[in-house]
């Protein structure tokens, strides 16, 4: 069974690529002669809200997983994404800074992977590893900005007042 997940009907704006947050131009993706993505477009803009919706094995988590070039799409077929206005990969290749780029991108997986025994603020700052020197994050020597920046995302989330509890104690939406 063939799953076809075409977003080019979402909110279709005739704007520069500059100005998207997030450009998405052909994309296919094929596990085991089944296609996942199939000549994917998309276009979202800075601060639109998009809800990706559809049944289980119809491609949601592949094109979250190729936003964040995690996956790369076939070669034989091309396919472009661009995130912030950079190239994340083209043509089933990844572009070489694409681990400078996913330090500015979140992406919650399906499995949180939170280290249960360490607090939520502490979770939290383990998103900053990949821009600190390994000798601090080895030692979790967070400075102030850090600590700051990371109450400030629980802020927005509304979990600020559960920062000093145990990850293993938040529900699964909280976690999530």
């Amino acid at each position: 069974m063939t799953t076809k997940c075409d977003l080019s009907r979402v909110v279709h704006r005739p704007r520069s690529l500059m100005n998207e947050a997030i450009h998405v131009q052909g994309l296919n993706k094929t596990f085991s002669h089944k296609s996942a993505l199939i000549d994917l477009a998309l276009s979202i803009q800075p601060g639109e809200m998009v809800a990706l919706i559809g049944a289980s094995g119809s491609g949601k988590s592949t094109l979250l997983r190729h936003l964040a070039g995690l996956a790369c799409c076939d070669r034989s077929n091309g396919g472009q994404v661009q995130v912030l206005g950079r190239e994340v990969q083209s043509s089933g290749r990844l572009n070489s800074q694409v681990r400078r780029l996913r330090a500015d991108i979140g992406y919650i997986f399906q499995q949180f992977n939170l280290v249960n025994r360490l607090s939520v603020l502490d979770n939290v700052l383990l998103g900053c590893l990949g821009r600190m020197p390994r000798w601090r994050g080895s030692l979790a020597l967070f400075n102030n900005e850090e600590k700051q920046r990371a109450m400030a995302a629980l802020e927005r989330v509304g979990l600020a007042d559960l920062a000093a509890q145990r990850a293993s104690t938040l529900s699964g939406g909280q976690q999530q």
